[in-house]
């Protein structure tokens, strides 16, 4: 991968945060991992990622408000988030996608799903990458 992509996983519990941070190391991204709402809400305010792995029933801050604060930061608002969670019910994924979520995963999910959700939402990301430079070219 050219341009590694910084990734957080918001996930309270350690045995899937662990799981998919190691999947996502091996994929070659920079990986950080945080396990309640409020340490998520810190580290998105002191630094950029490109994606976020979001849980929504999270100690602290629920993920629905992690969503929201997210698309609503101008500084944000480009940051990829995949929901990964128990919450099932169509209100809840449309919620979460009216909230600017690009993609809603249920537990217990497909680790290969996750993972090509992440790939795809990379591979968007490194085309807009090369459009946005080459419209710089003159």
């Amino acid at each position: 991968m050219a341009n590694t992509k910084k990734v957080i996983i918001v996930e309270d519990d350690r045995d899937i945060n662990e799981l998919i941070a190691y999947n996502l190391r091996k994929e070659g991204f920079d990986v950080e991992q945080v396990f309640d709402g409020l340490s998520a809400r810190r580290r998105l305010a002191e630094e950029p990622f490109n994606i976020v792995i979001l849980d929504i029933m999270l100690p602290g801050i629920d993920g629905f408000d992690i969503c929201r604060e997210i698309k609503e930061n101008p500084g944000q608002a480009r940051t990829f988030i995949v929901v990964v969670s128990a919450k099932c019910h169509e209100q809840d994924k449309l919620y979460a996608h009216l909230l600017g979520a690009d993609c809603y995963l249920t537990k217990p999910f497909n680790l290969a799903s996750l993972l090509n959700a992440v790939r795809q939402i990379s591979a968007n990301f490194d085309k807009e990458f090369l459009v946005r430079n080459s419209s710089v070219r003159v």
